[in-house]
């Protein structure tokens, strides 16, 4: 989508005040992790995107499968029970998942597959909400194929998230919540040039949140914290008691949008119009291939890369 609205950097540097800047690693001495080397994502990740528009959501998770197949990735599928929600009637749902290395606790890193149905009954092609999140995680699994590591890292591809995280839930109840070291949510990636990202890291405390606030310093990335997100697969973790970061990408305006929107005491007549552009855009008929930006497919690829690979290295 390129820049919102003139004056971008000054609406970056308000909310940056107000949430907290991870600015370049001063003198840029400090060291790039394994992951610096990475190539950028070009037009050919946006056409991986448009392959995932289908008429079902049954029928995305099919596709994904198709593109892992395509890639010679080893994935498993596990099943989950449906809720009956309008929505999304489906008796059963799919979470797909590609795991590399064996060591505990594992790092997981997760984007949802499933879109929302619009009002006309057809789905949304949802492909800021969330199909740029799925094929970053696909480039995420290509990079992390032929790396040693020390932990297990398990990408996994949740679905029915759009009725209420129902496929994160089912995942994090077959888990032991210690066995799990953290876990990070790629959810609205699709343009932008600006990284957001929360819960913040209020201390350097080798959480997931302060080693992505460390990956946006190496990379010299405009990063922005919130106390919050809005809800995603994250939450179904972090209620279980495991470390999370949910990340995405928007323009700097947006952030600030964002941050009054979300923390904001707005009377009722100001949050419709402060509402940043990507609300306005996720499960809408606007919600298609033509915003989608390589740049900021890239941005997400290379942080959640280095993230995945700094908590993997962990003793």
């Amino acid at each position: 989508m390129g820049w919102r609205a003139g004056g971008a950097w000054g609406w970056l540097f308000l909310a940056a005040t107000l949430c907290g800047y991870a600015a370049p690693a001063e003198g840029g001495q400090s060291q790039p992790p394994a992951g610096s080397a990475l190539p950028a994502l070009t037009e050919a990740a946006v056409e991986e995107a448009r392959r995932l528009v289908q008429p079902t959501n049954d029928r995305r998770v099919d596709v994904l499968l198709e593109m892992l197949e395509q890639r010679g990735l080893s994935y498993s599928v596990e099943a989950f029970p449906g809720i009956g929600a309008e929505d999304d009637p489906r008796p059963e749902g799919r979470n797909v998942i590609v795991s590399f290395g064996e060591g505990t606790p594992e790092v997981i890193v997760g984007a949802h597959i499933d879109s929302r149905r619009l009002p006309s009954g057809e789905l949304s092609d949802a492909m800021v909400d969330d199909g740029a999140g799925v094929v970053v995680l696909l480039h995420v699994a290509d990079a992390l194929r032929d790396v040693p590591l020390r932990r297990r890292v398990r990408i996994v591809f949740f679905d029915m998230e759009e009725i209420g995280l129902v496929g994160s839930r089912a995942f994090v109840a077959s888990l032991d919540p210690a066995g799990v070291a953290a876990m990070v949510n790629v959810d609205v990636v699709g343009y932008g040039d600006t990284l957001l990202y929360g819960p913040q890291a209020t201390s350097p405390d080798g959480s997931p949140a302060h080693l992505l606030q460390l990956a946006c310093a190496r990379r010299g990335m405009p990063c922005v914290g919130m106390r919050g997100m809005p809800p995603g697969d994250d939450r179904s973790f972090l209620q279980a008691g495991i470390p999370t970061v949910s990340l995405g990408v928007v323009t700097a305006e947006e952030v600030h949008r964002l941050w009054l929107f979300l923390h904001g005491d707005l009377p009722d007549d100001l949050r419709g119009p402060l509402a940043p552009e990507a609300l306005r855009i996720i499960h809408t008929e606007r919600d298609t291939a033509e915003l989608l930006e390589p740049e900021a497919m890239t941005r997400a690829f290379h942080t959640v890369t280095d993230v995945v690979l700094d908590l993997a290295a962990a003793p």
